[in-house]
């Protein structure tokens, strides 16, 4: 799935993505972290997949893409401290 990120916790990284098909979806900084995008922020788009826990799907393996005319891709991210 691919969706955009509407809001990353300063406390601890966790957060929502919108996915494309208008459904927000709850993830853990862990789930970004492990594929090296500790540089998430609103508005970033996203590819992931859904996970179904007891409370509610979550959104795991979570990718930054790059969004240009031509489509989307990967990029890699540097972790960078935010201020």
């Amino acid at each position: 799935m691919r969706g955009s990120i509407t809001r990353v916790s300063r406390k601890d990284g966790s957060g929502c993505i919108v996915a494309e098909d208008g459904k927000e979806v709850y993830f853990e900084r862990s789930e970004a972290s492990s594929h090296g995008v500790d540089d998430l922020r609103v508005g970033h788009w996203v590819e992931f997949e859904l996970q179904y826990g007891f409370e509610r799907p979550c959104a795991v393996n979570i990718k930054r893409l790059h969004r240009d005319a031509g489509g989307c891709h990967q990029v890699g991210l540097a972790y960078k401290e935010s201020p």
